[in-house]
């Protein structure tokens, strides 16, 4: 209930329907009353932690998965795309909750060739180094560029090669480490943009790879 001061023109304190009159001094005011909102329920609680799972995971490779999903899945495509990706494939249950299976990450979707029979291995000091069969790449393919990602998914770091990778037709690339990434087991993917940027290739994962201490 609300109480009335000078009258029916007057101002009021106290609450009526979504509004709330309150007095500071002389003036009276009023404002929306506060919406009180549910708890949240287990499932709602549930979803809102593997969004987080899925976001923290991806944040270090937004940049790059701008660009590997572009228009994949929808006209837009880009991090949307690659969360929803994510959430849809990606994202995994077992006894102890969810987690995101490196194996089944994508960092790039879309329709050109994928590398043929790559492989990636340390070099000291501090290289990892991707190759990749050159011996029947179409010319029209041979100057897509590599696209990388070398992720340190307990640190949620990555090191990234986007628009500055090698040729298709150079059968390989190697990224240069710092040293935090000693002593780490690293997850590793390649895929390929085209040269006018109009189109990618799928990602490959291609495992781990230990750094030295």
């Amino acid at each position: 209930m609300a109480r009335v001061k000078n009258g029916i023109l007057g101002g009021f304190s106290g609450k009526v329907g979504t509004v709330v009159g309150y007095n500071l001094g002389q003036e009276s005011y009023i404002r929306s009353r506060p919406i009180r909102r549910a708890k949240y329920t287990d499932n709602e609680l549930a979803n809102m932690a593997r969004f987080k799972l899925v976001q923290d995971c991806l944040s270090p490779l937004k940049d790059l998965l701008k660009v590997g999903f572009k228009g994949y899945g929808t006209k837009t495509g880009g991090y949307r795309s690659a969360v929803s990706y994510t959430r849809k494939v990606a994202l995994v249950a077992d006894d102890a909750g969810f987690y995101i299976d490196p194996a089944l990450l994508k960092v790039s979707g879309g329709n050109l060739p994928q590398a043929a029979s790559p492989s990636v291995a340390y070099e000291s000091p501090l290289k990892i180094k991707f190759n990749w069969n050159i011996s029947d790449v179409p010319y029209e393919f041979s100057s897509d560029q590599v696209l990388l990602v070398v992720y340190d998914m307990e640190e949620k770091t990555a090191l990234t090669c986007i628009f500055n990778g090698a040729f298709r037709n150079a059968g390989t690339q190697t990224i240069e480490l710092t040293a935090d990434y000693k002593g780490k087991t690293l997850h590793t993917y390649i895929g390929f943009v085209a040269a006018d940027r109009s189109a990618q290739s799928d990602s490959q994962y291609l495992g781990t790879v230990s750094v030295p201490a």
